[in-house]
């Protein structure tokens, strides 16, 4: 009996030391794990119903301009554009996706901040994808073509619509003060 208590107290801190070395080296792998793991991305804030008075005007539109065709430059040329109409936008980049013509994305392709952007390129495919921010992607291909005198550069509209949070109406024009 006296040897097999020897053997328990001669094992005990090395069978310890051992447990406790497991333990610490997965909680080492599960910590490394996760902290080299990609952050999610945030989901889109929802787009908020604003009364925009009656039309929708192309300040309120938040546009990501994305180049998919062959030609460099061709998203920065056209987010100038729009800019020159007071479209806001908010990113100019490429898109991993190859186009000939243009496609205009939003939520619905019955969106009226899709439709007026339709104005401003011929022949522009029109998407809905369901975003829930309903800022409006204008997808250009190799074969885009800007309207550059668009007819139409306001959108009638009834009631409130959805539009991006953070979109802030034009400010109404000051009325006159009459002189005395």
């Amino acid at each position: 009996m006296q040897t097999f208590r020897q053997i328990i107290r001669v094992l005990k801190t090395p069978v310890t030391l051992l447990l406790l070395l497991a333990f610490v080296g997965y909680g080492a792998a599960w910590g490394l794990e996760h902290a080299t793991a990609p952050v999610p991305e945030r989901p889109p804030t929802p787009c908020v119903m604003i009364d925009v008075g009656g039309e929708l005007t192309p300040e309120m539109v938040q546009v990501r301009v994305l180049n998919g065709g062959t030609r460099g430059g061709m998203a920065r040329n056209a987010a100038g554009h729009l800019r020159a109409y007071d479209f806001k936008v908010i990113k100019v980049n490429n898109t991993d996706e190859r186009l000939e013509n243009t496609v205009i994305v939003g939520n619905s392709e019955d969106d009226p901040e899709v439709q007026l952007l339709t104005n401003f390129f011929k022949d522009a495919e029109v998407r809905g994808d369901g975003r829930v921010d309903h800022v409006v992607d204008v997808l250009l291909g190799t074969n885009s073509v800007r309207n550059t005198n668009p007819k139409v550069t306001t959108m009638p509209v009834e009631g409130e619509i959805c539009l991006p949070a953070g979109t802030k109406l034009p400010s109404p024009s000051p009325s006159p003060t009459p002189s005395k």
